[in-house]
């Protein structure tokens, strides 16, 4: 009869969709959702050289608690609703992977007009963000969530082609609003924010040259202490006893 009983509410409990919370059970699991440039592009092997994977080695080798990071960026994405490809089917894996904190890098691509046309649809920006913000709350409502600006476009970067910087040039602007937008938004949200435009500006050093967009491998590692020094900073991480 006990049997019985406790069966029963086992499958109650789980047709409702209650779970144990995930950091009671597992290490602190992180996420990176973000463009090509969270999926570690221009390095021969992003699952070494790529930002999260490098994050991973920081805190790791920093002695912190143990942490799953996860890299779920995808090339050319945006967070627009309206973007071929976008970051929210990556809300499916999320789901499975139920994340304690969340860094969300997103912005470049954005800033592409004609063919793709994502700038032309901007006034969705925040709406859109807005909600994958609040879609992640569904998925862990004590979810940590990081909104990072997207990195300048270096127009000092080495051998950019003419047509390059004449795009860039076009586009770095919208970098510098999207930066102010996203601050705001995570102001409102009440979320962390972390600036990369700042940090990448004028550091021609960091990014992959002929490409202006995307950083060398010294550039993952330096996006990685950035988003590694902000976990410390705001007390995300803590190290093992």
């Amino acid at each position: 009869m006990h049997l019985i009983l406790l069966l029963v509410f086992i499958f109650i409990y789980s047709a409702q969709g209650y779970t144990q919370d995930p950091s009671k059970t597992t290490d602190l699991r992180i996420a990176c959702v973000g463009n090509s440039i969270t999926a570690g592009a221009r390095v021969t092997d992003p699952s070494k050289h790529g930002y999260p994977a490098i994050l991973s080695d920081l805190l790791q080798s920093g002695g912190y608690q143990k942490c799953l990071v996860r890299n779920f960026g995808i090339g050319g994405a945006t967070v627009l609703k309206f973007g071929t490809p976008n970051i929210w089917p990556v809300l499916d894996s999320l789901r499975r992977f139920v994340p304690d904190i969340v860094i969300i890098e997103v912005g470049t691509n954005e800033t592409v007009g004609e063919p793709r046309r994502n700038w032309e649809h901007i006034d969705a920006f925040e709406t859109d963000y807005q909600e994958y913000i609040n879609r992640l709350c569904v998925i862990n409502p004590a979810c940590r969530i990081i909104l990072c600006s997207p990195p300048d476009m270096v127009l000092t970067t080495p051998n950019l082609p003419a047509e390059r910087v004449a795009n860039l040039t076009e586009r770095r602007p919208r970098i510098w609003e999207l930066r102010e937008r996203i601050r705001i938004l995570s102001k409102a949200e009440g979320i962390y924010f972390l600036d990369l435009s700042k940090a990448f500006r004028g550091r021609p050093d960091l990014m992959t040259p002929m490409d202006g967009v995307h950083p060398n491998q010294a550039g993952y590692a330096f996006l990685a202490e950035q988003v590694f020094h902000l976990l410390k900073k705001k007390r995300l991480i803590r190290q093992q006893i």
